[in-house]
């Protein structure tokens, strides 16, 4: 009965949030060099990568403007259309927090001191598991919403316990490199200010996963 009454509903949003998740997938290693070509002084490279993520974001945006023009007042969805759009909000906003931190890096030519060099790539590398936990949340709530099955379901909330997990993991980075960025002895304050900041910048990605993932469980709240 429940999948007949499925076949209700005008245009399932999922295949559009795959594509908009997978754009997020695809970001995470240009994401990641264009922050080695950083690190290493490669500025030029590094512009190169941090274009090609503003165009990857750009396609983000259509898929998302794409999903809210084909939910139309009025259309039955197997879950709360305004929580599909809070997060589908959340979901891209980890798009615009990737293409937000290489904005910030193109604006000054820091040196990470090579104390903090380790900590700093071991940001990154939480954030680009967020990035990358996206997209198989995303794929398993497909499936629930076609299915319905139990087994769905909790593939979609270990999916979801992943991306909390990790946005954990991130946190506890920050918090130490954000501690020992304020206790190094930098010869210029905007060098410190440039360089915190960026810290926060890469903590919002997996702090907007996180917000994604609060926003699955709430769909898939019986």
């Amino acid at each position: 009965m429940r999948t007949a009454f499925l076949k209700l509903f005008r245009q399932s949003p999922f295949p559009g949030l795959l594509k908009h998740a997978d754009i997020i997938r695809e970001v995470a290693p240009v994401y990641k060099n264009a922050f080695m070509c950083f690190l290493e002084g490669d500025f030029k490279e590094f512009e190169n990568l941090h274009n090609k993520v503003i165009i990857l974001e750009n396609q983000g945006d259509v898929i998302k403007r794409n999903i809210r023009g084909h939910l139309p007042r009025g259309v039955l969805l197997p879950m709360d259309k305004f929580q599909l759009f809070a997060y589908l909000r959340e979901q891209d906003k980890v798009l615009d927090s990737v293409q937000n931190v290489l904005h910030w890096l193109s604006y000054k030519q820091s040196c990470v001191p090579i104390e903090l060099v380790d900590d700093f790539l071991l940001l990154i590398d939480r954030s680009i598991y967020s990035l990358k936990a996206i997209y198989p949340m995303v794929s398993a709530s497909e499936s629930y919403f076609s299915n319905f099955s139990e087994e769905t379901r909790d593939t979609v909330k270990a999916a979801i316990r992943q991306i909390r997990e990790y946005e954990f993991q991130s946190d506890q980075v920050e918090r130490k490199l954000l501690a020992d960025l304020f206790e190094y002895p930098f010869e210029r304050d905007i060098m410190a200010f440039h360089l915190i900041r960026l810290v926060e910048l890469v903590g919002d990605i997996s702090n907007h996963a996180e917000n994604a993932a609060d926003m699955m469980r709430a769909m898939i709240a019986r």
